[in-house]
């Protein structure tokens, strides 16, 4: 069967060739979130990037997983991986295993699910997350429903 090659640079955006994967250019800015969600001591505002959902977490003084996250996702732990930038604050991480350290401002993180967080000192955390956060602060079981 004869190869077919693809000139993507002409391809036009809005007409999808078949057995090719379509380009897309993106930007939205942080002042404008796709959705909010608020929760004790802090809020996520979404950024939807077609089908994948960037972050940014406002964390309070006083903001600590285990008290104010895991009651609403019904999980003894954030089961939420977490790839990003610190902006604010620092950030104690403790994981299931025992592992456990401080994130500061301007460290980049990631943070494999299996983990709890809190909030150290009085200045709030802003943490933009990369990872898929689309899921965060939604219950575990609807995560998890099966058909």
């Amino acid at each position: 069967m004869p190869t077919t090659v693809v000139d993507r640079a002409r391809t036009p955006v809005n007409r999808p060739v078949e057995g090719v994967v379509m380009q897309a250019l993106m930007s939205l800015s942080f002042a404008d979130p796709t959705e909010i969600r608020e929760f004790p001591h802090g809020r996520l505002e979404l950024f939807d990037l077609h089908g994948s959902a960037a972050g940014r977490f406002v964390l309070e003084p006083g903001w600590h997983w285990a008290e104010d996250m895991a009651p609403l996702v019904g999980t003894a732990s954030c089961q939420q991986r977490h790839v990003g930038y610190v902006l604010t604050g620092n950030l104690q991480v403790s994981m299931d295993n025992g592992a456990h350290g401080v994130i500061k401002a301007g460290e980049m993180l990631h943070i494999e699910p299996g983990h709890d967080a809190r909030v150290l000192g009085n200045e709030p955390v802003t943490v933009l997350d990369f990872a898929d956060v689309a899921a965060y602060a939604t219950r575990a079981t609807a995560l998890h429903a099966t058909p």
